[in-house]
């Protein structure tokens, strides 16, 4: 499962980068402007959860896993 929250936490960080390239040609007050501050909190939403539940090693199926329950 933590292969699953790295691939999230490196996906933030590469669409952050991303949009963080792109804000420069973004002018304020736009509709664009708008969608990109959006997609910049649901991004840094994603990251910071991820790397909640990567610190705290999460494992959602380990319950079901250790009962022997498939």
């Amino acid at each position: 499962m933590t292969d699953v929250l790295r691939a999230f936490f490196v996906a933030s960080v590469v669409l952050l980068v991303f949009l963080g390239l792109s804000v420069p040609t973004i002018e304020p007050g736009s509709p664009t402007f708008v969608i990109a501050v959006l997609s910049g909190g649901m991004l840094l939403t994603m990251l910071v959860g991820s790397a909640v539940l990567i610190y705290v090693d999460w494992d959602p199926f380990e319950e079901i896993i250790e009962n022997g329950h498939s």
